[in-house]
Order: C-alpha cells, then structure tokens, then sequence
C-alpha cells in the first residue's frame, strides 16, 4: 500500500452499515478508524440488549485490542479452566487449566463478557470520540431493501434511496440485504435443538452448600448428556453466572412463539426437560429467574458473501449455532477483515475487487467454523451414525489460532503486488517487496511522489572514463561462453569508469560512487546464430551495500564492496581516484588537464576532420551493455541455479533532458595491485585479475556531468 502522503490526499469512502449488533459496530469501528465516513442504520431502538454473555476467544479478543477496547475493563472474565461433569451423578468427568494451555498457545487471553456491556463498549467507540470520524448511528430505521450495484438502501417508509460507496449488511440471522446476493434467498431453519438461557449471581449459588461446589471463578463448566446440556460461565467480574441450556426444540416448543431472542420461557418446562440430571444441577436451574428461550437457526451456505459493492457479515452470511462459542467471534472476523482490505486511498472503483479479496479471506474459514460447530453440537449417536469424530482440541487450535486483520491485510499487499508492474522481489522475502532503483522508497517510479521529489532534488552523476588499449587475447579470458570480440586482430579496448551519484531519490537523497572494468567491441551470439553488440562488464565496484544487493539481485551484475575515494584537485574536475578494502588500496587512477569538450554535429568533431585511409572496417556500433548473471546452487559447489546473459540497451534520452557537461584529455593513468590473500582476503583474485589487465596507452579520459539517472529497467535475458 503507498503510504506516501496518501493518507494526506485520499477521499474516504461512504460506508453504509446496515445493523448495529456487534459485528456491524465492530466494522463500523474498523472502517472509521481506516479513515472512512460511516452511517449505521439500525431497526431497533436499542432500548433494550440481551441480558447473556459470549466469548471471545483469542481470535477475537486479539481484533478488540486491535480497536483499542480491553474487555477486562468492562467487567470480562478471564476463562481459566473448562470443567465438565457427569449430568446424572454430578461427578467430574475432566477439568482443564484453560489458563496455563492458553499461556503457552495463544497470544491474547480468552474472555467471557457480558453481552450488553461489550455491546455498549464497541457502541460508544464507533459514534464516541477515537481515531477517524465518529460513526453516525441511525436509530429506528428498517432497511427496506439494498441495490448492491448502486450500494444504496431503502428504508422502510421512504421515498427515496439513501447512496453510499459500499453496504455492509450486518443484520443477522433473518437479513434484509441477504436476497441482494445472488442466490441469497436461503431462509434460516431450526437445527432441531433450542436454549433456555439465564443469568445467577454468584453470591446466590455460592450461598446455597448445594450449588456451591460447582461455583469456580472464572471456570466453563459443563453437563453434557446424550441430547441435551447445560453450560455455566461467569462475566461481569465474576459476579454473574451466565447459562445456556441447550436441549431437542420439540420440548420447549409451546414457550416459542416468535424469532427473537427475548420469549420467556417456563422453568417449570425447563425443570422438567432436565428432570433426568442430578438434583444438584436442578438445584442451579431452580434458581433462575424468568429463563429466555430460542430456538437455535443454521442455515444452508451462501453462495458468496458479496455482490457488487454489497458485503454480508456475521448471522445474515453465515448464521452460527452456539456451540463452541464462535458466533460473536466470528462476525467480528469478518468486520475486521473487511476494513483491513479498504485502508484510506480506495476508491469506490476499487470496492468490487477489494470485496473479492474479502470473500477470499472469509468464505473458507467462517464455514469450517460453522462445520466444526455444528459438529460440536451434534448428539453422540448422531455422531457415530455419520462416522463422525468430536475432536474439540483439533476444533479450538483451527478457531483461536486466526489473526483475520494480519490474514487479510497480508492478502491485500499479495493483491496489489500482483497489480503494480514495477514490483520487485528480493531476499528476504519475507516482507514483500523490496525497494530499490527501480522502486524507489517502494514506489513505482512513475508515480506523482517520485517524480516531485526528482524535481525537487534532482538525480546527478559526475563520471570519469578513461579508455585505454589493451589485449585480446587476456581480455577475452574474462568473457563468459557465448561472447567473443566483434573484429579481428589483438589490439581491443577497454575503460575503467568511475561514477559518484548524487540526490538518489531510492536512497532517501543520498548518493554512492562505484567503479567498473568495461570491455569494448563484444558480441554474444544468440542459439538462432544472430548477434548482438556491445560492452561486457567484467566487474563493477561500489561504496555502499545497497546498490550492490539490488544490482546483484535484480540484474545479475558482477557487483562488489570497495572503498571509493575520489580526491579532487584543479579548477575542473582533475583528479585521484582509488579503490581499497580496509585500507588496503587495490586500485589507482589519475585523471589531469581536462579541458571543455568541442562540439560536434552529427558525432564529426568540427575542429578537427576525420582522417581516411585504409584499414579494416569499424566494429558495428554498440547496441548496449552486457552482463553474465551466476546464482550458485546451494550445497552444490560448482553448480549453478542460474546461468544466463543479460544485456542493458542503451538508454534513450529524456524528452526535454538536459545535455551533459563532457570535459576531455589524453591526460591519465590507471594502476591495479594485485595484494595478496592476507591483505585482500576476499578480493585478491579479483585484484590480481585486473592488474594482470594490460595497459598498451591511454586513449583518451573524460569525465561526464549529467542531470538524471537511468535505472537500468530495460536490462533482459537475452535468451
């Protein structure tokens, strides 16, 4: 993602939530803290919430303190243990230290919480004050109906469409916005099972010696007969015990008259359908007061969760049964991921392919949660009818083990890496893509960031060349297979050129200087028999580890680290360039008497005519510049990965560029030392090779001042 003053620039989204239960306000608070302008619409007055507790596991948990929202603040009990009796003697079957397992797994505790109160909590942050602009909730608003091509909604009663970039429907089980997806007519059907559900406070089942010995803070304890159980945990401190007894819906049928969560149910019933568990169980139960009861829904699978500029979270895309405690957890998955795909800077044009990229994140795993549940919910012969196995660690390692911000933020950068063509790979790879010459500060160089900070400080090179004569039959000994010198005879030329650059926007400003040995009049002929001409970089030093890495990497030039001095004396330009290594100098060129060069027209230089006679023909003009790219195979000496040419065509010139400063002279000398291994342990051959270079006489040195620096993005394998 460009973070380069994007977020300085950038237009926000209108996001339009549809419902305010908690994954509608958890995506509320996630897109708002993105950046965007977001407007909830939600039926109910939220007079009244239900009076029930969740969990939030450690993939859940973790999200909310993302947001910024601790829940041990609002009264949420760390669950320490998960204890499970026999229904029908009330002895212990098991107990687990849920503290001291999670400790070792898991990065974020696991919480009970009352429901109301993280509902108030995750309200106040999407409409109170906080990063990004304060979510406007709706109150009293049926949505009627979403176009999801226009990412509008209707409310019950209007006339008129209220228009957004994007709808997120969050509005549970019974969905207003879920027929706006294709094939999205599922209606919700009953999964054969209901729950009675209540709240005890503590003291009441502490003060009673019957139901107090199963009274353990901050415990999940369990009764689980054949078809049917009971589930106790605390909240609130520790000051309430929340219950859900889940049992087959046929025997509490006459207490459900509607589709909420709020029919009263009989605890005369309720007694009786737990009539065969141990009187001390029924003694928990005797205590409730005016029990809830509702009817528990799944729902067959989506076909997609998106359509458009339409995206379903939470119960109005994938309805959750109650029993592994995921339904909560995983409509604030999906909140989250849908506001880690739409950081500031996406346009509306952008929605349909961040939803896509959404779906992707969520549509697998949401449904092997829901599988694993409805699973976990099943009756043991049901389960052994089916050939089915209850493996509840296997369940809970696959449902905790899940960051959904981390998943999706990681599958956005894989998706506009794969849309940016200037994107560059190097090792280490671990931290996608590296930036370089070639994106630089991680940009494409196009971009209007680059080219203003180029503006602003703009990219200069001083270049020092001095070509001399030298021998072919040393220098070809330096050419890799395929390459050979394009005329006949031993007298060949070569150039050691020296270049500093300066205000290199990659490098933040700064600059380096490197160093290389060029071999002129080279040709590599390709499989088909043709040819290709140009100068062969033998190899090319350079003063800092940057240059060197992407050089290497990217293109496959022959780069090493030296020291670089370059001591200037006289009026313009003379000067003592060395190379060294610790100290060590390997390397030594004087360049003197530079003078302004004459101008030319046509590439004839005008003070002095060209001089004719026989002699063999001029080598064809070089087209470029050629490098010989070797990765070693690893554990494999002598082999290679990699093995290929590589050739740079010559770069054309801007449009409008300025023309160079090129200052000339026959003044200049170069000298290379050899060492030996102990002082240039990691060069010697390298420094031996070049002094072993033959000098027949300076041709002619210059030195090249120029605005702009190629980056050598058209180099390619030649074949």
């Amino acid at each position: 993602m460009d973070s380069h003053n994007a977020h300085e620039t950038a237009s926000p989204l209108n996001i339009i939530v549809i419902g305010a239960g908690i994954g509608g306000l958890s995506a509320a608070i996630g897109l708002r803290q993105q950046g965007h302008v977001v407007n909830i619409y939600e039926q109910s007055k939220l007079a009244q919430e239900t009076g029930a507790a969740i969990h939030l596991a450690s993939n859940s948990n973790g999200l909310l303190r993302r947001l910024g929202l601790l829940v041990e603040d609002i009264g949420a009990v760390e669950c320490i243990g998960v204890v499970e009796y026999f229904p029908h003697n009330a002895e212990l079957k098991y107990q687990i230290d849920a503290k001291k397992v999670g400790d070792k797994l898991w990065t974020h505790p696991w919480h009970l919480v009352h429901r109301s109160h993280l509902h108030t909590a995750l309200r106040e942050m999407a409409t109170g004050p906080g990063k990004g602009t304060p979510a406007t909730l709706h109150l009293g608003n049926r949505v009627e109906s979403a176009d999801p091509d226009t990412a509008s909604i209707t409310l019950q009663g209007a006339t008129q469409s209220i228009q957004g970039d994007l709808l997120v429907g969050a509005d549970g089980v019974h969905s207003r916005t879920r027929p706006a997806i294709p094939g999205g007519d599922k209606k919700p059907f009953s999964s054969g099972k209901s729950a009675f559900r209540f709240l005890i406070p503590t003291e009441t089942l502490e003060a009673d010696p019957v139901t107090a010995v199963f009274v353990k803070r901050g415990n999940l304890t369990m009764w689980i007969a054949e078809d049917r159980r009971v589930v106790m945990y605390p909240c609130l401190n520790n000051t309430l015990m929340n219950f859900v007894c889940i049992h087959p819906s046929v025997e509490s049928k006459a207490d459900i008259t509607g589709e909420g969560w709020q029919e009263t149910g009989s605890k005369t019933r309720m007694l009786e359908i737990y009539k065969e568990f141990h009187p001390s169980v029924r003694a928990i139960i005797e205590k409730a007061e005016e029990p809830k009861v509702w009817e528990l829904l799944d729902m067959e699978k989506m076909p997609s969760f998106i359509n458009g500029r339409l995206a379903l979270i939470g119960d109005a895309a994938h309805p959750f049964l109650p029993h592994q405690g995921q339904g909560g957890g995983q409509a604030i998955e999906d909140a989250i991921a849908l506001a880690a795909v739409l950081p500031l800077g996406t346009s509306a044009s952008d929605i349909p392919d961040r939803l896509q990229i959404y779906e992707q994140c969520r549509y697998e795993r949401a449904h092997k949660v829901q599988e694993f549940t409805r699973t976990a919910g099943k009756d043991m012969k049901q389960l052994a009818a089916e050939g089915k196995k209850l493996d509840m660690g296997e369940y809970q390692i696959y449902n905790f083990c899940h960051d959904s911000w981390d998943y999706a933020t990681n599958a956005l950068r894989k998706h506009l890496e794969s849309q940016d063509s200037a994107t560059r790979f190097r090792s280490p790879l671990s931290f996608g893509p590296s930036p370089g010459p070639r994106r630089p500060l991680g940009l494409d160089p196009s971009s209007p960031t680059v080219q203003s900070l180029r503006k602003s400080n703009p990219e200069t090179s001083a270049t020092y060349a001095i070509r001399f004569r030298s021998s072919r039959t040393y220098l070809q000994n330096l050419l890799p297979p395929g390459f050979a010198f394009s005329t006949p005879g031993t007298l060949v030329f070569a150039s050691v050129v020296c270049s500093t650059l300066s205000g290199m926007t990659w490098l933040g400003g700064g600059g380096y200087s490197h160093c290389g040995l060029y071999i002129h009049g080279v040709n590599y002929t390709k499989r088909d028999g043709s040819k290709i001409y140009g100068t062969f970089l033998a190899v090319l030093f350079e003063d800092l580890v940057d240059p060197i890495l992407t050089g290497r990497d990217e293109l496959g030039m022959p780069k090493l680290f030296a020291d670089i001095g370059i001591a200037h004396h006289g009026e313009v330009g003379d000067c003592t360039i060395s190379l060294g290594w610790r100290g060590v100098e390997f390397g030594e060129f004087e360049i003197s008497k530079l003078e302004k060069e004459q101008p030319t027209l046509n590439g004839i230089d005008l003070a002095e005519a060209p001089q004719r006679g026989p002699g063999p023909p001029p080598p064809p003009p070089e087209q470029g510049l050629f490098l010989y790219r070797y990765v070693p195979a690893v554990g494999e000496p002598g082999k290679a990965d990699a093995e290929y040419a590589v050739f740079v065509p010559k770069p054309e010139p801007a449009a409008g560029a300025e023309a160079p400063e090129t200052y000339v002279t026959k003044t200049a000398s170069l000298k290379f030392n050899a060492r030996d291994w102990r002082s240039l342990p990691t060069l010697h051959n390298v420094a031996k090779g070049l002094a072993d270079v033959p000098v027949y006489g300076v041709e002619e040195a210059k030195l090249i001042k120029g605005r702009g620096v190629d980056d050598v993005s058209g180099a390619r394998r030649i074949e």
